[in-house]
């Protein structure tokens, strides 16, 4: 391996022609010489020889003063002496003071050459390892952001800042002037600018470039990068109308085999080229941003088909609350029916009576009872009404009594004898809306069950290690084994028709309640016997805040 360039400083014109016009260029070296110490010291900083070849021996000063020069110069030029036959001792001195070698007159080719190939073998070698080491820093400099990068486009889901990222990146790792990134327009396949980095707003305003005549557009219909202009290349490119640069690179964005973009770079000022390895690095961070596109579209996807759901989830959970009320509407018209009669009697009463004592009871009897038909229409609406959400820190008592009062003198009328069990437990977090409705849902279900023979309906809460356990029993027909596994799933009922063909029951009660009761962290557990009953339990986590 040759082609270094050597200084060589000797006096001698016969040496100096043998070696500068035979011997060196021969073996593929560049030359440069000098006659004397002065010269050889200019040329040693104007030329930048890679090896200085150096005659012990000059008119004008000894080959040891420029020794002793280049060590306070603190220069790293291996330098090789050229001394005559008697003058070994001399190199010891030369050695110290930096020679790497020293050849003796009269020398031949073969010596020559093979001391500048043991002498400039060791230069090479630091070259070679200080050229890899700046080169594996830069690789690990491109490889760390291109990790964060990666990191990026899993954790962000701001696309308009993700996107601003990878086009920042490829202008760092490139040591580019400017970059950006164009996407597709769908609807009227002209590219349009998403995310630039030191473009001024003169540039980003109205960027827009069509397909059809744009090297950009290029890329988009033939799916290859483009590279262009740099040292030689004598002229501008242009990436928009009255917009030139001196290099630009543009990437595809490739997305199931389509190009949806590009991702590209340009120097306006610098003639620098774009390499390869810039190409590669470009490439990988389009991959990264068009991953990014779809992640942001898969992601905005999700979160509208998320939002239907909730809302249809909603409206289901109001559906079914509003079923559970209207299978009370009959005996609650029948109550109010008897407390109006209650009443319109009593005022009646009162009315004709000379007794005051009379008139007071009847007017007391009055005010019970409208107490009475507010409670009532105070339950109604709370199971009702429509609104978010909303927990709070309470008994579960509370919750199961709203609904259990509702149903109470329909279940009296039905034959069926009610059995409260309450223990002391601790609170719980929870919606005492949904928990009602769930309670209300359950407690038809009981009721339904022991139609139309009765039975008895047994309600009990109790605490059960780190839960607050909320028991429905019923003596009723139980639930049969082929519809258990799938009791809670929409639409499945084990009530029979009514008149007419009709179902006595939708089929999304248990649904719902189990959706409800999931959504507090809890569950419901059911244990049935055919024919004498079943137990549905909810079991709800105890809040932090401890007993009430």
């Amino acid at each position: 391996m040759a082609g270094e360039k050597v200084l060589i400083v000797e006096d001698s014109l016969e040496i100096l022609s043998f070696l500068a016009d035979d011997v060196l260029p021969y073996h593929g070296y560049q030359v440069a010489t000098a006659t004397t110490g002065e010269e050889g010291r200019d040329k040693l900083s104007s030329e930048d020889p890679d090896l200085l070849l150096l005659d012990l021996e000059l008119p004008d000063m000894s080959g040891m003063d420029i020794l002793k020069a280049a060590q306070e110069d603190e220069s790293d030029i291996p330098i090789i002496l050229m001394t005559a036959y008697g003058s070994e001792s001399i190199a010891v001195e030369a050695f110290r003071l930096g020679a790497r070698d020293y050849i003796i007159k009269p020398f031949t080719t073969e010596q020559v050459i093979g001391v500048l190939e043991r002498t400039l073998t060791e230069t090479r070698l630091r070259r070679e390892k200080a050229e890899l080491t700046v080169s594996l820093q830069r690789s690990v400099e491109q490889m760390t952001i291109l990790s964060a990068v990666g990191k990026s486009v899993v954790s962000l889901m701001d696309i308009e800042e993700l996107l601003s990222r990878i086009v920042e990146a490829g202008v760092y790792v490139t040591k580019a002037e400017e970059g950006f990134l164009l996407l597709v327009d769908p609807e009227s396949n002209d590219l349009y600018l998403r995310a630039g980095k030191n473009l001024g707003s003169e540039q980003t305003q109205g960027f827009r470039l069509k397909v059809e005549d744009s090297l950009a557009g290029q890329v988009v219909q033939a799916g290859t990068p483009v590279r262009r202009g740099g040292k030689g290349t004598g002229r501008d490119f242009e990436v928009k109308t009255g917009y030139l640069v001196k290099s630009l690179l543009h990437v595809p964005l490739l997305l199931r085999e389509e190009v949806i973009g590009v991702l590209s770079l340009d120097n306006q000022v610098s003639d620098v080229e774009f390499t390869e390895e810039d190409q590669y690095l470009l490439s990988t961070l389009a991959d990264y941003a068009a991953i990014s596109i779809e992640n942001a579209t898969l992601y905005e996807e999700l979160r509208q088909k998320m939002q239907d759901l909730e809302r249809s989830q909603q409206e289901l959970i109001e559906s079914s609350k509003l079923a559970a009320v209207g299978t009370l509407a009959a005996g609650v018209a029948h109550e109010f029916n008897n407390l109006l009669a209650a009443i319109s009697g009593h005022t009646e009463l009162g009315l004709i009576s000379d007794d005051m004592d009379e008139i007071k009871r009847s007017l007391q009897v009055v005010i019970d009872t409208v107490d009475r038909a507010k409670k009532i229409t105070q339950n109604l609406l709370t199971l009702a009404r429509r609104r978010e959400p909303r927990m709070e820190t309470m008994q579960v008592s509370e919750a199961v009594e709203n609904p259990l009062q509702l149903i109470e003198r329909d279940l009296q009328q039905s034959n069926i004898e009610l059995v409260r069990r309450y223990s002391e437990v601790p609170l719980v977090v929870c919606d005492s809306g949904q928990i009602a409705q769930v309670s209300l849902n359950l407690l038809t279900n009981a009721r339904d069950a022991m139609l139309p023979d009765g039975g008895t309906l047994t309600v009990e809460i109790r605490q059960d290690e780190d839960d607050v356990l909320v028991s429905f029993s019923d003596t009723g027909t139980g639930i049969p084994d082929n519809i258990l596994d799938e009791l809670f799933q929409p639409f499945v009922t084990t009530k029979g028709p009514l008149g007419g063909g009709e179902m006595a029951g939708s089929g999304l009660g248990l649904s719902v309640s189990y959706g409800i009761v999931k959504n507090h962290g809890g569950t419901i557990e059911v244990e049935t016997e055919l024919n004498k009953g079943s137990t549905f339990t909810i079991r709800l986590p105890i809040s932090d805040a401890g007993p009430l």
